[in-house]
């Protein structure tokens, strides 16, 4: 039997400015710079970041090779119908993170709050319009408690 793993998953995004999304990847957020490629005038084509992983790949829009795909990239907003969910662990709490974050004038989507499945989240745009959601696991949730609690939010969305 032929077997697998996953080692890494490293979504890639198209950037329009690399060198602002890096400011905010890595001064903003504090990840750091995992990979870089520079190309020889100094542009960088592509850089890989994470907190101590690749968890976000980024390309610029110049290094896309078909105009036509360059030219779609171009005209269309990014980040619509995508969304990025990083759960974290370590010393620093998630609501410490948030307010460190906040304090940096991050474009906030939503606050910190816990959801029904027992993680506590927070959501935060990047400068293209990706969506990025920080999580911390905060209390065991069964499997149907779940299911109750997802049928009775979706219950008052349909309220409303």
């Amino acid at each position: 039997m032929d077997t697998r793993s996953n080692a890494k998953f490293a979504p890639g995004i198209k950037v329009r400015d690399m060198q602002k999304s890096l400011e905010f990847y890595i001064k903003t957020l504090g990840f750091m710079t995992l990979d870089k490629l520079t190309r020889r005038n100094g542009d960088i084509a592509h850089a890989s970041v994470g907190f101590d992983a690749p968890v976000l790949t980024l390309s610029s829009i110049d290094s896309v090779r078909s105009p036509q795909l360059k030219k779609d990239l171009m005209e269309n907003k990014f980040g619509v119908g995508v969304r990025f969910h990083f759960g974290m662990t370590g010393t620093r709490t998630l609501d410490e993170y948030f307010v460190e974050l906040k304090r940096k004038g991050i474009k906030v989507v939503s606050e910190p709050k816990t959801e029904f499945w027992g993680d506590r989240i927070f959501t935060v745009e990047d400068p293209d319009g990706y969506t990025l959601t920080f999580s911390e696991h905060v209390q065991n949730v069964s499997p149907e408690a779940r299911v109750n609690a997802y049928e009775l939010a979706h219950q008052k969305k349909q309220r409303v």
